[in-house]
């Protein structure tokens, strides 16, 4: 079995940590520190016991420090390469379309759970599963297609526009740029951030880790530095003098 994403997550007074890809650390107090790449919980194991590392900040023995915070580490940039690097092989017979047409319809970060195209995008993955766990070794079953061709469907399956709590390089420059209410829509600089933000999802999608920054990411940071990305001033305009 491809065991790329074997889960070290283990409760408080459990003995044993299984051997996992991920992030790990030691910390200067000593014990070392394993943090799951999808959930970001951390554990924290020394002397032969396991817990939940608890909320703080924890210095590393290298001198860097790890930020926890409602049970829940907050990723750095060693962290999200670290995660990248492990992106798992697709499994024989399958693919990754089902998930990334959730992740598109859904939200990155489930935003948009309560939209119609999000529940059918899970039924597919679903269905996608059922079938896989019937199919022959190799066989790829018919919903895969189906998830492939709503990945190009934009009708079906738009990508979801709610706002994310914790916005990407991209949509925060689409806010900056084009307004929180699209009021500067128009302008030659939201269009160019809005392509800057397709790229960015795309990308997004073919990561391991979607909340890793990507390329088209790296450039819209940049681009909050460059004159043409102007802010959008989104003050009424007053008629007339005081």
């Amino acid at each position: 079995m491809r065991g790329h994403w074997l889960i070290g997550l283990v409760l408080a007074g459990a003995s044993a940590v299984v051997a996992a890809a991920g992030w790990h650390g030691t910390l200067q107090q000593g014990g070392s520190v394993y943090v799951d790449p999808q959930t970001h919980k951390p554990v924290y194991r020394a002397n032969g016991v396991t817990k939940p590392l608890w909320d703080g900040v924890h210095r590393l023995q290298d001198g860097s420090v790890l930020i926890v915070r409602d049970g829940v580490a907050v990723p750095d940039a060693g962290m999200l390469k670290t995660w990248e690097r492990q992106q798992p092989l697709p499994e024989a017979g399958g693919n990754r379309s089902c998930e990334q047409l959730v992740l598109k319809a859904c939200g990155f970060h489930q935003e948009c759970r309560a939209e119609s195209a999000c529940d059918l995008a899970r039924q597919l993955r679903g269905l996608e599963q059922e079938a896989l766990a019937k199919a022959p070794y190799g066989q790829t079953p018919s919903e895969t297609l189906d998830c492939k061709d709503g990945l190009a469907d934009p009708g079906r399956f738009p990508w979801c526009s709610r706002p994310a709590a914790k916005p990407s390089p991209c949509e925060g420059l689409v806010r900056r740029v084009c307004g929180e209410t699209g009021v500067c829509g128009e302008t030659p600089a939201c269009d160019a951030a809005r392509q800057l933000l397709d790229m960015e999802r795309e990308e997004r999608l073919q990561s391991a880790v979607p909340d890793a920054v990507t390329g088209s990411g790296r450039q819209c940071r940049e681009a909050r530095g460059n004159a043409y990305f102007v802010q959008c001033d989104e003050a009424p305009k007053m008629e007339g003098g005081g």
